[in-house]
């Protein structure tokens, strides 16, 4: 069993030397330990931009719906009953009760006081939420995380889908100081792409909303280095001209690229459990 609500509050009081580490990161003399702590075996996180409404297949937002397939291949799903990133740091634009959802064998493990186990169709209710409230999701598998929840020795088998903001979020604050290792956890799908209209004003508001700093202007226009975007789609939705577009490939390359990298979280036996 997972440790109990106190023991991971005690963990989670350690998270602000998560930014000092990132900070550090880009300095030689820590870059051997950032490459071994952000080794995509135990540190691979992915943004999925849920709030972009882009028709898929059964009138669902194909982002969302790469997400939902994710949920419905797992074994085991367990709702957190708020989002560890936000009541840590105070949040008061976004609620503060819209947990992660753990998918995989490891979701068994975690302990009752802090979060349930739910349904396929809470698990769906909750990303609608999340995306409703334009929280961008973030699929991945963190061993901090697993640390944390006392779920270490499960770690093959999990997998978090988190809805965390830009003011909050553990892994996106501070990132444009960190060093190459650390921005290299985050990778994009291969089936996101980001793209500058002619619409563009050149504001800046996209190149402030960047957490990789991926975003600069040029000639009077945004300009997007696809080398470091991440595929998050916050530029887009923080645009006041409608200007970014976030488009996708409309086939299920999205969810088998997502389901690649998380691991197979429906487990040997491919059972299914609620």
């Amino acid at each position: 069993m997972g440790y109990p609500k106190p023991v991971v509050k005690g963990f989670i009081s350690l998270w602000p030397l998560t930014r000092l580490a990132k900070k550090l990161s880009a300095h030689r003399l820590f870059r051997p330990l950032s490459k071994l702590l952000t080794n995509e075996k135990i540190m691979q996180v992915t943004f999925v931009p849920v709030a972009e409404d882009i028709p898929g297949p059964e009138s669902m937002a194909l982002p969302r719906q790469a997400i939902a397939a994710l949920i419905g291949a797992s074994s085991h799903r367990f709702i957190h009953d708020g989002c560890i990133c936000r009541n840590h740091e105070g949040c008061v634009r976004y609620p503060r009760e819209l947990g992660c959802i753990f998918l995989g064998k490891a979701a068994a493990h975690l302990h009752p006081s802090i979060g349930h186990r739910a349904s396929m169709e809470e698990c769906l209710a909750h990303l609608e939420e999340a995306s409703r409230v334009g929280l961008t999701g973030m699929v991945g598998r963190i061993w901090f995380d697993a640390t944390s929840l006392g779920v270490l020795r499960h770690f093959r088998d999990f997998v978090v889908v988190c809805f965390c903001c830009d003011c909050c979020c553990l892994v996106r604050t501070d990132m444009r100081e960190a060093g190459p290792e650390v921005k290299g956890s985050v990778r994009r799908l291969s089936s996101v792409r980001v793209r500058v209209t002619d619409e563009c004003e050149g504001c800046g508001t996209c190149e402030r909303t960047c957490f990789v700093g991926a975003v600069t202007l040029r000639d009077g226009r945004a300009y997007i280095d696809d080398e470091q975007c991440k595929g998050c789609g916050r530029c887009a939705q923080a645009c006041p001209n409608q200007a970014i577009r976030v488009e996708f490939d409309r086939d299920d390359s999205m969810f088998r690229e997502l389901l690649r990298r998380a691991g197979a979280v429906s487990g040997a036996d491919g059972a299914r459990g609620d």
